[in-house]
């Protein structure tokens, strides 16, 4: 098992466990080792056969061994055992904004509620208001909670799909008879949430069927949709829709800009193509039966080749979004794009003093190895508790420890920040005398939050 999943089932032993009413502490121990071992330097296996894995801050004896035991023969039956002691609707049902496990828990014993659909049921007939804090505006916000989920229900943060699909082009790149590989659609675009993986390959006819038998066997596919000589649908464990598609090499640059997209972007891309007098589809471009004038139609070996024939720069993928980039593009204008190379920083970061996984000391050294100039902390304030929110004492110790600190760096430079939350009357949960002492102060919403801008 890789680090993420065993992080994934940490944290969902620890959800569990709150579902059960067991004790908080214990819960907590799993939510927080799930944090350590999802952000470990070094996979697990490694840190097992190194004895480091009881080092580790965060880890007890206890849920080191269950580690051990998932990574060596992926099964816990502790965690199966707790899995089937609760409803699986509960945990979906946690996915609702502002329903936690105690609240989840109640409505179970109270009412017999385990599915979101007999949520939604419950809540529209008015039976929720019998259960003390459950009153009629509780239950507008979980309809419209219930709504909000279900229009997300196919969606994805950008970060677990890629790495979802980095797994998949690992392995396809190592296939015989793979040309060449690559993401496609909103995935390649790097938009923030994406609805399935697209991935496209070149390979010679002959090997495409024992291509697409190696793909749908992966070990990260959950099951198989559809399997066809050119195009593969799968369900990644992950719960991610991937697909497939494999096509000659001579059509990859045309299938490559066509299913990266987006729609808008390729609608007009073609419309270019037809000012040149060719028809340009996923295969290749072509001539236009009824243009009186045909430019000689070039040969594209990639997408930049493409882009030329039509005269324009090479636009990158995350600006094909038909919101002025082709016009850029045109007249030689095109943006050019951070790189990784050019960040000088970052703010936002959460350390052990909250619900972080790393100390502030380590991040400040890995950024620093990163070629950055600072790291902003801004770990949660009090109210949070759920999270280990910072009392004030707690902070004045931060402060210490980030001056301390930022006089051995050599020049690099924490800030010190919080992630102050905005309070059911409007106020900030720090008064002005503790959020003088920071440099920053990012503000948040976590509760109520339903709450006017007035």
């Amino acid at each position: 098992m890789t680090n993420k999943e065993v992080a994934a089932i940490l944290d969902e032993i620890g959800t569990l466990q709150e579902l059960n009413g067991e004790n908080p502490f214990k819960s907590r121990a799993f939510h927080n080792a799930s944090r350590v071992i999802a952000a470990a330097p070094k996979d697990l296996k490694e840190l097992i056969a190194s004895d480091e894995l009881k080092e580790m801050k965060g880890i007890g004896s206890g849920i080191a061994e269950k580690v051990v035991e998932l990574v060596e023969t992926g099964k816990l039956p502790y965690y199966e055992k707790l899995k089937s002691s609760v409803p699986p609707g509960l945990l979906e049902m946690l996915r609702i904004p502002g329903l936690g496990p105690k609240r989840v828990k109640i409505l179970y014993e109270k009412l017999g509620i385990k599915t979101i659909e007999q949520l939604r049921k419950a809540a529209s007939e008015h039976r929720l208001g019998s259960i003390d804090g459950f009153g009629e505006k509780t239950e507008e916000n979980i309809l419209g909670g219930i709504e909000q989920v279900r229009s997300h229900a196919d969606k994805h943060l950008y970060s677990k799909a890629r790495d979802a699909a980095d797994a998949i082009l690992k392995v396809l790149a190592g296939q015989k008879g793979v040309i060449r590989c690559e993401i496609a659609g909103s995935l390649r675009r790097r938009k923030e949430v994406i609805g399935d993986i697209d991935i496209l390959a070149s390979a010679a006819r002959a090997q495409t069927a024992k291509i697409m038998d190696s793909y749908t066997k992966h070990p990260d596919v959950g099951k198989v949709i559809a399997k066809g000589e050119t195009k593969s649908s799968v369900i990644l464990k992950s719960g991610i829709n991937c697909d497939l598609r494999i096509i000659g090499d001579e059509e990859y640059p045309f299938a490559l800009l066509y299913f990266t997209g987006s729609k808008e972007h390729n609608i007009e891309i073609r419309g270019l193509a037809k000012h040149f007098g060719w028809s340009l589809n996923e295969y290749a471009f072509s001539k236009l039966e009824a243009a009186k004038k045909v430019k000689r139609i070039p040969r594209c070996k990639t997408e930049e080749d493409i882009y030329k024939a039509l005269n324009l720069s090479y636009i990158p993928p995350e600006l094909r979004e038909n919101m002025g980039e082709i016009e850029a593009a045109r007249a030689g204008k095109m943006p050019v794009l951070i790189e990784e190379t050019e960040l000088r920083g970052t703010f936002h970061c959460h350390s052990t003093y909250s619900d972080g996984a790393n100390s502030i000391e380590e991040m400040a050294r890995a950024a620093k190895a990163l070629g950055w100039e600072y790291l902003g902390i801004a770990d949660h304030s009090k109210v949070a508790a759920y999270a280990g929110g910072l009392t004030e004492e707690r902070v004045k110790l931060q402060h210490k420890e980030i001056e301390k600190l930022n006089g051995t760096l050599g020049g690099f430079r924490i800030f010190k920040g919080t992630e102050v939350d905005i309070l059911s009357d409007g106020t900030l949960d720090w008064n002005d005398r503790v959020l003088a002492s920071f440099d920053f102060v990012v503000a948040s919403v976590h509760s109520k939050f339903k709450m006017t801008e007035s």
